[in-house]
């Protein structure tokens, strides 16, 4: 690591090409975990009153960002993701469940990435490989992630 910045640079990766590459990959891992950080702790500052509406405790109510509701007036298969995880970081399971119960899907994936990412950024630092998922494990979640989503978001239409 770079004494002056305390950020990583190819030198600190060992300066060759392969450095290079290794630090796009740092870098790529520290975004993600940077993202997912941030996801949840905005999560945790929100708050969600009455189960409807979004709020942030200076500024008061947040508009709607849905534009699949303001124009069609109706919910979309992703309504209700932004209040489940706002719950799940007050740890409120139940009103998540409510709000959309997919929403515990991607939150977990999103809470994985805390200890996944840290665990890859702490073996490209230490010179070491990768921990790859396999492309089954990640399209059978990606898939599970779609088909939860369109399964609630039609049990809701019919309710």
């Amino acid at each position: 690591m770079s004494a002056a910045v305390g950020k990583p640079t190819a030198a600190s990766f060992g300066g060759s090409g392969g450095a290079a590459a290794v630090l796009r990959r740092w870098r790529f891992h520290a975004l993600i975990l940077s993202i997912c950080l941030a996801v949840l702790t905005v999560a945790a500052v929100l708050n969600v009153d009455g189960g409807v509406q979004v709020s942030m405790p200076v500024l008061g109510e947040l508009p709607v960002f849905c534009l699949w509701r303001r124009a069609l007036a109706a919910d979309c298969p992703g309504c209700g993701l932004t209040r489940c995880f706002i719950a799940l970081a007050h740890a409120d399971v139940g009103q998540a469940w409510r709000l959309n119960p997919a929403g515990l899907l991607v939150f977990s994936v999103v809470l994985y990435q805390l200890p996944f990412r840290g665990v890859q950024l702490w073996r490209l630092w230490h010179g070491k490989t990768e921990f790859q998922h396999s492309r089954l494990a990640v399209t059978v979640l990606i898939w599970a992630v779609i088909i939860a989503l369109f399964a609630q978001w039609a049990v809701r239409l019919v309710d």
